[in-house]
């Protein structure tokens, strides 16, 4: 049946999209951590920095995809 699997696939995509918002969220910590900021090789706060846009990045599709299920 197709709305089992509409519905299966938007559990799995909300599931994925809270996981995602966690992951930013601990990445917008470490990065607005003064003390991690300063104190970290430039090349390790880049690296977060990648996490966080990649992360941001992984939200917006999955609130796209989840949008587009609902209107199915």
């Amino acid at each position: 049946n197709q709305s089992i699997d509409i519905n299966a696939e938007m559990e799995e995509k909300t599931k994925e999209l809270i996981y995602q918002q966690g992951f930013v969220s601990s990445v917008q910590a470490k990065l607005n951590n003064e003390r991690f900021v300063s104190g970290a090789p430039e090349a390790v706060v880049a690296k977060e920095k990648a996490k966080l846009a990649d992360g941001m990045e992984r939200i917006r599709i999955l609130e796209e995809d989840i949008l587009r299920l609902k209107s199915l």
